[in-house]
């Protein structure tokens, strides 16, 4: 018989030969004398089907294996998944500082303005949940504007893309988020910003901009349930500011904007008065800050009596240039730049009509930068405003948030309340760093002396929105931090009882309510 010489293929049935076979190549003769010492036969190949055998059980004990005996190895070993969260390290110093939630959903699914995202295909062996990224806006997206409440619960101004061009409405949700539906108000022409709304006990007043032969001009809505009431039209005129505002207060409104002087050298602000009933002028459009102010941006607010104005005013800065005259000669060779100027805060009381009861006075430095601002009812008679001071170039990093308390007879000094320089008995969380995000102030409950009586929100594209209580008086209550069930939503209305929020669904816009703990410091 002719030598076996080929090489062993494996754990296989035409391997498995009886002992007597030799697989192996013939040893040479010297070898086989009698009483030689040889190898075990089948030692060789025996080791090697061992050792396949266990590499197989591994194998096969490894695909066999549940997801919920992988879901236990990942939880058993450190930096598990948030889905299925072990118990913190009471050790572990992050997990100490967590602050604990404040907020929680009211319970009602939210209501969606738009055309909703199409639900998530959850991979093998996950469940369902929002499809990635479904917190991005979209082209095209659904716009909201400020809310306000009113008797029948919230309401906000919205606009979207229907009926080959956009369309104007006003969103409501009732007081406990179960109900909410969509009022049309009209064609929105050119690149304008959605309504603004105000509460009139049972009815919600609407303003917005519209496009004419003469420029802008302002038409004002009254809503009451699905019926819509248009009044009188305001002229706007052809400046390029889109700030506008209405408030209500009795039984007159007052709507505000700013416009440019006839010789276009400044902004100055604006104000006409409505019968809230019948939308009827009572007092024609005249201007209400001081001649020689440059004043833009205002906000109104109804108080008791009357109404509190607010508006950003800005000093003339010949040495501070956007765009320096170029040293060649060549204008062509100059860099463009921004404009940053000293700018201020001013207030004045108006009465019920809407006519200033004192003169305006300025409760932030004229040597700051404010850039934006926010203002909600603080007690009986009081005024708080939060705003962003930078003296760096729209949408950069940097900057302060403050918060200070005007009442009709003077004004607190401003406190700092997030970045920058802030007082030494603040907490901790003053000295983050503002992002590129703006304030806003929601009311919360009023109370007395220290009570907690508003939140202060400040939302980031590069991240979840910041939350924070404040007292009567401007103080941080608590921490500013970012809450779980509010995520990048951004606050636009409140109640005592909860937080209106809007959510960004691809291009539509989901309205939910937040129950949130105000917090108070204690008193020592």
């Amino acid at each position: 018989m002719e030598p076996n010489h080929r090489a062993p293929q494996g754990n296989t049935s035409a391997d498995r030969r009886p002992p007597t076979q030799d697989r192996r190549p013939p040893t040479p003769t010297a070898d086989r004398r009698p009483g030689a010492e040889e190898e075990p036969e089948g030692v060789a190949w025996k080791g090697a089907l061992a050792v396949a055998l266990v590499v197989g059980g591994l194998v096969v004990w490894r695909a066999c294996s549940t997801p919920e005996d992988a879901a236990s190895d990942a939880a058993a070993r450190p930096g598990a998944s948030a889905a299925a969260p072990a118990a913190s390290d009471p050790a572990d110093p992050a997990a100490a500082a967590a602050p604990p939630p404040r907020c929680a959903a009211a319970g009602a699914a939210p209501f969606v303005v738009g055309d909703a995202p199409p639900p998530a295909r959850a991979p093998d062996g996950a469940g369902g949940g929002e499809p990635e990224g479904a917190d991005d806006l979209a082209p095209f997206a659904v716009e909201v504007g400020r809310g306000t409440t009113f008797s029948g619960g919230f309401a906000v101004g919205a606009q979207r893309e229907a009926e080959g061009g956009t369309v104007a409405m006003v969103a409501t949700l009732s007081a406990d988020g179960a109900q909410g539906k969509l009022v049309r108000l009209a064609r929105s022409r050119g690149d304008m910003d959605p309504p603004v709304v105000a509460g009139a006990g049972g009815a919600i007043l609407a303003a917005m901009l519209e496009p004419n032969a003469g420029g802008r001009a302002i038409k004002v809505a009254r809503i009451e349930g699905e019926h819509v009431t248009w009044g009188a039209e305001l002229a706007e005129g052809r400046d390029e500011s889109l700030a506008l505002d209405i408030a209500a207060s009795g039984e007159r409104a007052v709507i505000v904007w700013d416009d440019v002087t006839r010789d276009g050298k400044r902004s100055r602000i604006m104000l006409a008065s409505a019968d809230v009933g019948t939308l009827r002028s009572v007092t024609s459009a005249r201007p209400v800050s001081q001649p020689s102010t440059d004043a833009e941006m205002p906000r109104v607010i109804g108080r008791p009596g009357g109404y509190w104005l607010a508006y950003v005013a800005r000093a003339e800065e010949p040495a501070r240039k956007a765009a320096e005259k170029p040293t060649d000669g060549n204008e062509d060779t100059a860099a463009a730049g921004e404009t940053i100027t000293h700018q201020w805060l001013e207030v004045v009381p108006l009465d019920e009509s809407g006519a200033l009861t004192s003169t305006p006075r300025a409760v932030t430095p004229k040597d700051g930068h404010v850039l934006a601002y926010d203002l909600t009812l603080a007690g009986d008679d009081g005024l708080l405003l939060a705003f962003r001071d930078d003296d760096t170039p729209s949408g950069s990093i940097g900057g302060r948030i403050s918060a200070v308390l005007a009442r009709l007879g003077g004004a607190s000094e401003p406190r700092v309340l997030v970045g920058g320089d802030r007082e030494q008995d603040a907490p901790p969380e003053a000295a983050l760093g503002v992002g590129a995000g703006v304030p806003a102030l929601l009311p919360g409950v009023r109370g007395k002396g220290d009570g907690a009586a508003a939140w202060l929100a400040i939302a980031n594209a590069s991240g979840p929105t910041q939350l924070a209580a404040l007292t009567a008086r401007g103080e941080l209550a608590g921490g500013l931090h970012a809450e779980p069930a509010l995520g990048r939503g951004e606050p636009i209305a409140a109640s005592p009882e909860a937080l209106l929020v809007a959510h960004p669904a691809g291009k539509a816009m989901k309205l939910g309510l937040l129950r949130c703990a105000l917090t108070a410091p204690s008193n020592k």
